[in-house]
């Protein structure tokens, strides 16, 4: 049989939905009087949420009840006996600070039992125009970064062209400029060759300068 408060009770949001961070709030004491604060599923009264969550801006700035057992907003426990280890060898850590761990050793991380209730519903159906101008100019904030990112890449890649291009005309300059004293120097080596030849010619013949 449903209990008595559920027949009053909105019902649950979609988790995929939940945000992940949120701050205390309340509910207009003018315009929501005669709202009232449900009960949640495991009975506890549940607390009113605004989200603070700036991913999921669909809902950023958007109150909601949510359970007070949900585990997203309990205390963490003082005592680390008061939460069950995981023993997993891939969740494994070292904790090299000496305050933490002086011996340096593994330690073994530490989990949360998993939440008494997951309760929660929309109070407001729409995001907030002040959040949602803040969401526009950051937006804008946005895609102004993204553009200069992108100009600034545009213009990382027309210089880097640029430096390829001129290496490359640089080396093609050098590479003619080696070419041109290879050929120059085989030019030389040839006269010189000839030169000789003809030289020792006209000695074997008789006719060189030693003899009138």
């Amino acid at each position: 049989m449903a209990s008595s408060g559920s027949m009053m009770r909105p019902p649950c949001g979609d988790h995929e939905d939940m945000p992940n961070k949120w701050e205390n709030a309340k509910l207009d004491e003018v315009k929501e009087k005669d709202m009232k604060t449900p009960s949640c599923w495991c009975g506890d009264v549940c607390k009113v949420k605004v989200s603070t969550d700036r991913k999921k801006s669909w809902m950023e700035g958007r109150r909601f009840f949510v359970c007070p057992n949900y585990a997203h907003d309990r205390a963490l426990p003082t005592n680390a006996y008061d939460v069950p280890p995981v023993w997993s060898k891939s969740n494994l850590k070292f904790c090299p600070t000496l305050t933490h761990n002086p011996n340096n050793k593994f330690v073994y991380p530490m989990q949360s039992p998993p939440p008494l209730c997951k309760y929660f519903t929309w109070i407001d159906q729409d995001v907030l125009e002040d959040v949602k101008k803040d969401q526009y100019r950051d937006c804008l904030r946005r895609q102004r970064r993204f553009e200069e990112a992108f100009q600034r890449g545009l213009e990382g890649e027309r210089r880097q062209k640029e430096k390829m291009e001129r290496k490359k005309r640089e080396e093609e300059r050098a590479h003619k400029e080696k070419a041109a004293r290879e050929e120059q120097r085989a030019r030389k080596l040839a006269r010189d060759r000839d030169a000789q030849e003809e030289d020792e010619a006209r000695y074997k013949k008789g006719k060189g300068p030693m003899f009138p």
